[in-house]
């Protein structure tokens, strides 16, 4: 396998980097690019150009690049913000060149500079002394006119930069460049990164300054592509839509839209809905002006891009640069329709159907201009595959595997080392494992799994692909130590929660304590976070259907906040530098060996992974470990976990009822999910679990360890017995304390993480003052019933006036003891009171008693979770939200939210105007990653409405808190188990609605320390 970490470089289309829109910037570290800029200003000759050198992590250049022909340098500091002082005495530096340092006359701030002058011109690299090897590794690949390997070695927050970065490049360059490059991508496999291009061009598009119907057009019906490839389909139907009632679009836009609306269908998996879609008029298209002779690529507004999932392999781009006439792109659109039909038909098992619409798609794309159109090698790619799968399946085996070949080659010529050729690779080992070639399948399926890795990605819309390589590591149980680190590594790179880097990135800032440089990466991620909330600020003004002189000030001011951010960050990045411990890229993913030593005695680790209908399990124990195909499919896992939640927990016309707790579907659950490793988990006193799927949603413990109990039970209630009295029942978590792991990755980093430093053990916070009359007291922590009179998106008054009691608060305090404990309730508990607490950070556990609102409001309200406080005055609103507790300065080694669901999602809506670029749309990526953020080591969360029937809550935290061996040493996990246990043994709270709800998200092994 390839050492992980290091990505294979390539320039756009292959060109040279001084030919090339945009570069990466060396292979292994912190991603940097070289993102070409019109050099029109200083511009002396055809032949000088410039670029700015861009790192994800930051919001502006950290250095430019220049080429000019008569030798004469632009002013030391152009392109970079502020003039720079180079005084200093030159020396020799790399390549011939010499290096200068310099000081930015406004910041103070050190600088590089280096000089190469040669026969044809002279070569300019300048940027901040803290990106200098990204400086040395740009002005190297730029002299060489080749992509030179290397590391980036420089300050790195493990966030991987998100929309920043792209927002930095749409302020630099023309919108058909950053089109053409966000084209490339998808047509490279980068999905995520073309959504994130086409979203910063957005902006651009939104402001103005690339203003046209045509191009709105476009960059809507790419913008929803993308969010289809990445699987946000509802995002992506909204914005359909929306390009729907566009008037007055061309022949090939028509088309365009037409395609992408059926790629996004077959990522649905709605096949019905394709021919429909691809059956609808077209505007008939007219020839224009031929191009002039010569090489021919595409324009950007003929690019093409197919969908993932199913249609993964089909994202096709095509054109970039120079002209066809209208009719041959409208042609190729259409060879894209019939090669979207085709793929249709395959995937509903019709292959002699299938074969002959991709014949003809192949045909009609290799037609248009006698096959010279460079890119459209890449659709004919995509079609050969699919013709290859129809053939397998018609028992053409030899046809198959020389079209799984051949559409290698040719996507492997055009696009060189990207994520499409894994893609086209991945077709061609699922063939070879198929067919019993294991050898060279092994091969080709660790060589995707190494890029991926390298490369920090996950594996988005290929999952199809992935399978075959995680059905032959299981079919002999993944026992050998190969075959299981096989697995463990492919399990990783599919996405996580965004809660799985912001525990990362806590783990990152606490390993060097409380010094200067924790610090300032707390500050640095703060920053990022201002500046990601500034970005939809603006994004928010531009898509305002107001005159554009009526937001001047506010756009104005939102510009120089921006500007002010800019600054702060880059100070931040350069001071962060002088640390090495921040310059090493955090790893996202743990080897087998590293999780073995993880692990301690009684320990295991169970993963699973979702891959559309079929689900895996990974168990790993510190001396050894299998994997196993769960034996039921993902929508059977789903209606289970959905099965169950319904007899926990069910809301209806406003009415919340919990029903008998349906053990035959738990039964088939636990047989499903632990079947097979029942032995293996005999001993274990700690299961760490990382859900995927369905069962993110369902905490583990619930499930049954055995049928001890069941039969006894079910003789139980056949004579009339009481169906809520679950007492005896064997479940899990009777035996075995669980806690809930984000990633394998966070898992080491947050058992590597420090103690917390604070000198006071505990905080409790709850009990909010009513606005009236208390209506009632609530029997769970959540909102009230809406009377239905509310306008808006606010909640109803009335959740409010039925306070959650401050009793387990006071409870804990007293446990802890008074000088080493405080309360925060009543009038005192409001939301601006939470966030002007400057002492935070001196408890070692904070602890919230409140309703917990996860839910939108009302249908047609984004989901924004929050906390329920008290009002104070001023800007308080009663809710101390999902935004603001990103910016709370804790240093604590657990958070407990007693409150309903509070281990819920946060919509992507919330999780952007929070400053957050990555995650979303998951469970777990609510508050428990807003209070993870914030300094929680773990966090205690609530699968469903945290219930007070029988005291029950306040019992099992009480219990948490109390029990023998609190303070000596107990973890907070099996501090929480043996809580559980105790209501489990009492008839009233014996069914799991009462004991299971409440989760360890984090290291359950941690001791509690709770005197």
């Amino acid at each position: 396998m390839a050492a992980a970490g290091a990505v294979p470089l390539q320039a756009a289309e292959g060109q040279a980097p001084s030919l090339a829109d945009s570069f990466r910037i060396g292979n292994r570290g912190q991603v940097c690019e070289a993102q070409g800029i019109s050099a029109a200003a200083g511009r002396r000759s055809v032949y000088d150009r410039r670029w700015a050198l861009l790192c994800r992590e930051v919001a502006r250049p950290v250095g430019m690049a220049a080429f000019v022909r008569d030798g004469s340098r632009p002013a030391p500091g152009t392109g970079l913000g502020e003039e720079l002082d180079c005084t200093g005495p030159a020396a020799p530096g790399p390549l011939g060149a010499q290096a200068q340092s310099c000081r930015g006359r406004t910041s103070g701030l050190a600088y590089r500079s280096y000089v190469r002058t040669a026969s044809r011109g002279t070569w300019v690299v300048e940027g901040l002394e803290a990106y200098d090897s990204a400086l040395q590794l740009a002005l190297a690949s730029l002299a060489e006119d080749r992509l030179v390997p290397g590391e980036v070695t420089a300050a790195s927050l493990g966030s991987g930069g998100g929309n920043a970065f792209f927002q930095a490049k749409a302020g630099l360059a023309d919108a058909d460049s950053l089109i053409g490059q966000g084209y490339r991508r998808n047509a490279a496999g980068a999905y995520a990164e073309s959504a994130q291009l086409f979203s910063a061009v957005a902006g651009e598009v939104g402001a103005g300054t690339a203003d046209s119907a045509a191009r709105r057009h476009e960059r809507i019906i790419n913008q929803a592509l993308q969010l289809s490839n990445l699987g946000q389909f509802d995002q992506a139907a909204k914005l359909f839509g929306e390009a729907h009632a566009m008037p007055g679009i061309d022949p090939v836009q028509a088309r365009l839209a037409r395609n992408f609306e059926a790629i996004d269908a077959l990522n649905r998996r709605d096949l019905a809905a394709v021919p429909e879609i691809l059956a609808r008029p077209m505007p008939s298209s007219a020839a224009g002006i031929t191009a002039g002779d010569g090489a021919v690529t595409i324009d950007a507004a003929t690019a093409q891009g197919l969908g993932t999932g199913t249609a993964a392999d089909m994202a096709t781009i095509m054109g970039v640069t120079v002209k066809l006439t209208p009719a041959e792109r409208a042609e190729i659109a259409d060879a894209q329709a019939d090669a979207i039909a085709g793929t249709a038909q395959r995937m509903a098992g019709r292959s002699a159907e299938a074969r002959s619409l991709l014949t003809k798609a192949e045909a009609r794309a290799a037609a248009v201009r006698d096959g010279r159109v460079i890119s459209v090698t890449r659709l004919r790619a995509q079609i050969l595959s699919e013709i290859g799968e129809s053939n397998e399946a018609a028992g053409d085996l030899g046809a198959a595997e020389r079209l799984y070949r051949e559409a290698e080659a040719l996507v492997a010529t055009q696009y060189p080392d990207s994520a499409s050729v894994g893609t086209a690779r991945a077709r061609l080992a699922g063939f070879l494992i198929r067919h019993g070639r294991t050898d060279e399948a092994r091969g080709l399926y660790r060589g995707l799994v190494s890029s991926t890795i390298g490369s920090r990605d996950a594996l988005v819309g290929v999952s199809n692909l992935i399978r075959p390589w995680f059905d032959h590591l299981v079919s002999g149980g993944a026992t050998s130590p190969q075959d299981l680190s096989d697995l463990l590594l492919a399990s990783q790179l599919v996405e996580r929660p965004g809660a799985a880097e912001t525990l990362s990135q806590l783990a990152r800032e606490l390993e060097g304590g409380s010094d200067e440089a924790s610090a300032l990466f707390r500050r640095s991620l703060a920053t990022s976070r201002d500046l990601e909330r500034n970005r939809v600020q603006q994004a928010r003004l531009s898509g305002l259907n107001l005159d554009r002189t009526a937001l001047a000030g506010e756009q104005a001011a939102l510009a120089a906040e921006q500007a002010r951010l800019e600054a702060a960050q880059v100070q931040l990045a350069s001071a962060l530098s002088a640390f090495p411990r921040y310059r090493a890229v955090a790893r996202g993913y743990v080897t087998l060996d590293e999780l073995h030593k993880t692990l301690r005695p009684g320990e295991a680790y169970l993963k699973l992974v979702t891959l559309g209908e079929r689900t895996y399990a990974v168990l790993v124990t510190p001396t050894g470990g299998r994997g196993w195909r769960i034996g039921k499919s993902s929508a059977e896992l789903a209606d289970l976990v959905s099965t169950l939640r319904d007899s926990i927990s069910v809301t209806v016309n406003g009415v919340r009822s919990t029903y008998p707790f349906d053990l035959a579907a738990d039964a088939a659950l636990s047989d499903a999910l632990l079947g097979p490793v029942r032995g293996d988990l005999a001993g274990t006193s700690h299961l760490v679990f990382e859900p995927d799927g369905a069962m993110l949603q369902l905490p583990l413990n619930l499930l049954l360890a055995d049928s001890a109990g069941v039969d006894a039970y079910n003789q139980r209630v056949a004579a009339g017995g009481d169906e809520f009295d679950m007492r005896g029942i064997g479940w899990l978590g009777r035996k075995t304390a669980v806690s809930t792991a984000l990633s394998a990755a966070s898992f080491r980093d947050a058992r590597a993480a420090p103690p917390s430093h604070a000198g006071k053990l505990y905080l409790g916070l709850g009990q909010n003052q009513p606005l009236g009359a208390v209506s009632q007291v609530p029997t769970v922590r959540g909102a009230a019933q809406a009377t239905g009179f509310e306008t808006g998106c606010d909640w109803p008054v009335a959740t409010w006036n039925q306070p959650v009691s401050a009793a387990e608060l006071t409870e804990a305090a007293g446990l802890f003891g008074s000088g080493r404990s405080a309360l925060l309730t009543g009038a005192a508990f409001t939301d601006s009171a939470v966030e002007q607490r400057s002492d935070l950070s001196d408890y070692r556990v904070v602890h919230f008693a409140t309703h917990g609102l996860v839910t939108a409001p009302r249908a047609g309200c984004p989901a924004r979770p929050a906390l329920l406080t008290s009002f104070g005055g001023g800007d308080s609103d009663g809710l101390l939200r999902f935004d603001e507790i990103f910016a709370l300065k804790l240093d604590a080694d657990l958070v407990i939210l007693s409150a309903c669901d509070t281990a819920g999602g946060a919509s992507l809506e919330a999780t952007r105007e929070a400053g957050v670029s990555s995650g979303g749309g998951q469970a777990l990526d609510g508050l428990v990653r807003a209070f993870i953020a914030a300094g929680g080591r773990q966090v205690i969360a609530s699968h469903w409405p945290a219930p007070d029937d029988f005291r029950a809550t306040e019992r099992l935290i009480g219990g948490f808190f109390a029990g023998q061996g609190a303070g000596a040493g107990e973890s907070v996990a099996g501090a929480l188990q043996r809580s559980q246990v105790a209501l489990m043994d009492d008839a009233d709270t014996s069914h799991p609605f009462y004991w299971a709800g409440f989760a360890i998200i984090g290291d359950g092994e941690r001791p509690l320390q709770a005197r």
